[in-house]
């Protein structure tokens, strides 16, 4: 008697705007695990939108004015957004099933950040929302044989930050620029008269930063040295901040917008450090002694932002 073939399920070609991701970071890695397409190994995931996506959720009652959305005075009242994924997944045998889940469960670890993307019909691109995992991961095998493999239905729920900022995917948008020389003009007296003769400009180095989201960007500065007390200014706004040292040529210092956490951490700030705002950010830079030299440099590096 021979044995019947266990024949793979398969999902027909899903295009990238129906195939969701939950990975690690922003950007695809090989740990990602992506829902509505099948896997190399044959397992094929497929799962429901979370309805929680387009929702919004509410903490405190409505039936009150002067509160920041029409509630209660104090904090806002819009809760966490909350993502109730369900699907189910069948794989050509139960070692690779049990491999998959294990892969899912190790993605939803306890105080472990993961991030949930797929198509924004809204926008018209693919974004993620930063998550964890709250309650409960269940995806019990199915008993007995199913038709393309062995199978399991899974659920969890993931909630996001609050407020829950949708953040562009992908490659993340850097701008840079370098300091130029030659910022001093006229003619300089002798140290009898310790003054320039003429203008003195002081024009820094420009960039510009196009926040593509309808809400602010956090970005990450990066400042290469040589520079003295370098200023970083939004042309637009007026906002400014001052990293309070020399930086030495070849030293790197990282700043980042969010948290306002600066790296190493012997450099200081003078100052608020700014975001990224809707629209063209034109970002200006230079040293406080007036100084300049070519191999000094800003980064700016950001994601679009979306409500």
């Amino acid at each position: 008697m021979t044995a019947a073939l266990n024949i793979y399920a398969h999902m027909p070609d899903v295009p990238l705007e129906g195939q969701y991701r939950m990975g690690p970071e922003l950007v695809a890695g090989v740990d990602d695990l992506w829902f509505n397409t099948t896997l190399e190994d044959g397992t094929l995931i497929a799962c429901a939108e979370p309805e929680g996506w387009e929702g919004i959720e509410f903490i405190t009652p409505l039936d009150q004015s002067g509160g920041r959305d029409g509630a209660l005075s104090g904090p806002q009242s819009v809760a966490p957004r909350v993502l109730p994924v369900k699907g189910a997944m069948v794989a050509p045998d139960a070692g690779t099933l049990r491999r998959r889940i294990a892969q899912l469960r190790a993605l939803l670890g306890p105080r472990t950040t993961v991030v949930w993307e797929q198509h924004d019909f809204n926008v018209g691109v693919r974004m993620g929302l930063v998550c964890r995992a709250q309650g409960s991961f269940s995806a019990p095998p199915i008993v007995g044989h199913q038709r393309g493999g062995v199978a399991a239905p899974f659920s969890f729920n993931l909630v996001a930050a609050n407020p829950p900022w949708k953040l562009g995917t992908g490659t993340a948008t850097q701008a840079c620029a370098d300091l130029p020389l030659g910022a001093v003009s006229g003619r300089t007296y002798n140290k009898t008269y310790n003054f320039n003769y003429g203008a003195f400009t002081n024009p820094g180095g420009y960039l510009q930063a196009n926040n593509l989201g309808d809400i602010d960007a956090w970005p990450v500065y990066t400042v290469t040295g040589p520079v003295d007390y370098p200023v970083i200014t939004n042309e637009a706004t007026g906002e400014a901040f001052l990293v309070n040292s020399v930086i030495p040529a070849g030293q790197t210092v990282t700043i980042d917008a969010r948290t306002g956490i600066v790296t190493p951490s012997n450099y200081r700030l003078a100052g608020r450090v700014f975001p990224i705002h809707p629209g063209a950010n034109t970002i200006r830079w230079r040293a406080t002694s007036g100084s300049y030299d070519p191999n000094a440099q800003l980064c700016a590096t950001w994601r679009p932002t979306w409500r």
